[in-house]
Protein backbone atom coordinates (compact mmCIF):
# COMPACT_ATOMS: atom_id res chain seq x y z
CA UNK A 1 0.00 0.00 0.00
CA UNK A 2 1.11 3.54 -0.71
CA UNK A 3 2.65 5.14 2.44
CA UNK A 4 0.46 8.23 2.01
CA UNK A 5 -2.66 6.05 2.01
CA UNK A 6 -1.48 4.33 5.20
CA UNK A 7 -0.83 7.71 6.84
CA UNK A 8 -4.25 9.05 5.83
CA UNK A 9 -5.97 5.90 7.04
CA UNK A 10 -4.27 6.29 10.42
CA UNK A 11 -5.11 9.99 10.63
CA UNK A 12 -8.80 9.41 9.93
CA UNK A 13 -8.80 6.41 12.26
CA UNK A 14 -7.48 8.64 15.04
CA UNK A 15 -10.33 11.07 14.40
CA UNK A 16 -12.98 8.35 14.12
CA UNK A 17 -12.89 7.37 17.80
CA UNK A 18 -15.74 9.08 19.69
CA UNK A 19 -13.65 10.06 22.72
CA UNK A 20 -10.79 11.43 20.61
CA UNK A 21 -13.25 13.38 18.46
CA UNK A 22 -14.86 14.83 21.58
CA UNK A 23 -11.40 15.86 22.81
CA UNK A 24 -10.69 17.59 19.48
CA UNK A 25 -14.02 19.43 19.59
CA UNK A 26 -13.33 20.54 23.15
CA UNK A 27 -9.86 21.80 22.21
CA UNK A 28 -11.34 23.70 19.26
CA UNK A 29 -13.59 25.57 21.69
CA UNK A 30 -10.74 27.36 23.49
CA UNK A 31 -7.51 28.56 21.87
CA UNK A 32 -5.71 28.54 25.23
CA UNK A 33 -6.18 24.78 25.44
CA UNK A 34 -6.97 22.44 28.32
CA UNK A 35 -5.06 20.35 30.83
CA UNK A 36 -5.64 16.61 31.06
CA UNK A 37 -7.58 17.23 34.26
CA UNK A 38 -9.87 19.79 32.58
CA UNK A 39 -10.49 17.50 29.62
CA UNK A 40 -11.17 14.59 31.95
CA UNK A 41 -13.69 16.60 33.95
CA UNK A 42 -15.38 18.07 30.87
CA UNK A 43 -15.83 14.67 29.22
CA UNK A 44 -16.48 12.77 32.46
CA UNK A 45 -13.73 10.26 31.67
CA UNK A 46 -10.74 9.09 33.70
CA UNK A 47 -7.48 10.99 33.42
CA UNK A 48 -5.66 7.83 32.36
CA UNK A 49 -8.11 7.26 29.50
CA UNK A 50 -7.81 10.89 28.39
CA UNK A 51 -4.00 10.69 28.55
CA UNK A 52 -4.09 7.55 26.42
CA UNK A 53 -6.24 9.25 23.77
CA UNK A 54 -4.16 12.43 23.87
CA UNK A 55 -1.03 10.35 23.20
CA UNK A 56 -2.66 9.01 20.04
CA UNK A 57 -3.75 12.49 18.94
CA UNK A 58 -0.27 13.85 19.68
CA UNK A 59 1.42 11.03 17.73
CA UNK A 60 -0.81 11.79 14.74
CA UNK A 61 0.03 15.50 14.88
CA UNK A 62 -3.53 16.52 15.76
CA UNK A 63 -2.70 18.05 19.14
CA UNK A 64 0.43 19.39 20.76
CA UNK A 65 1.45 20.08 24.34
CA UNK A 66 2.44 23.53 25.53
CA UNK A 67 3.93 24.31 28.91
CA UNK A 68 2.08 27.10 30.75
CA UNK A 69 3.81 27.58 34.06
CA UNK A 70 3.76 24.24 35.83
CA UNK A 71 0.89 22.92 33.66
CA UNK A 72 0.93 20.96 30.42
CA UNK A 73 -1.82 22.29 28.19
CA UNK A 74 -3.11 20.53 25.10
CA UNK A 75 -4.07 22.55 22.02
CA UNK A 76 -4.89 21.77 18.41
CA UNK A 77 -1.55 21.49 16.64
CA UNK A 78 -2.07 23.82 13.69
CA UNK A 79 -4.45 25.44 11.22
CA UNK A 80 -4.40 22.34 8.98
CA UNK A 81 -6.16 20.32 11.66
CA UNK A 82 -8.61 23.14 12.37
CA UNK A 83 -9.41 23.37 8.65
CA UNK A 84 -9.88 19.59 8.34
CA UNK A 85 -12.35 19.56 11.24
CA UNK A 86 -14.21 22.67 10.05
CA UNK A 87 -14.47 21.25 6.53
CA UNK A 88 -15.70 17.93 7.94
CA UNK A 89 -18.37 19.77 9.95
CA UNK A 90 -19.58 21.65 6.88
CA UNK A 91 -19.57 18.46 4.82
CA UNK A 92 -21.50 16.60 7.53
CA UNK A 93 -24.11 19.34 7.71
CA UNK A 94 -24.55 19.28 3.94
CA UNK A 95 -24.72 15.49 3.65
CA UNK A 96 -26.19 14.63 7.05
CA UNK A 97 -29.07 12.48 5.80
CA UNK A 98 -26.87 10.52 3.40
CA UNK A 99 -24.17 9.97 5.99
CA UNK A 100 -26.62 8.80 8.65
CA UNK A 101 -28.41 6.45 6.27
CA UNK A 102 -25.29 4.77 4.86
CA UNK A 103 -25.91 1.04 5.27
CA UNK A 104 -22.25 0.17 4.76
CA UNK A 105 -21.16 2.32 7.71
CA UNK A 106 -23.95 0.84 9.84
CA UNK A 107 -22.75 -2.68 8.99
CA UNK A 108 -19.14 -1.86 9.80
CA UNK A 109 -20.13 -0.46 13.23
CA UNK A 110 -22.01 -3.60 14.24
Amino acid sequence: MNPLMTELESLFSALSDATRLRIVFLLLSKDEGFTVQEISKSLDKSQSLISHHLACLRNCGIVKVEKKGKFSVYVISDTHVKNIIRSAIEHSKEYSNSILSCEIIKEEKS
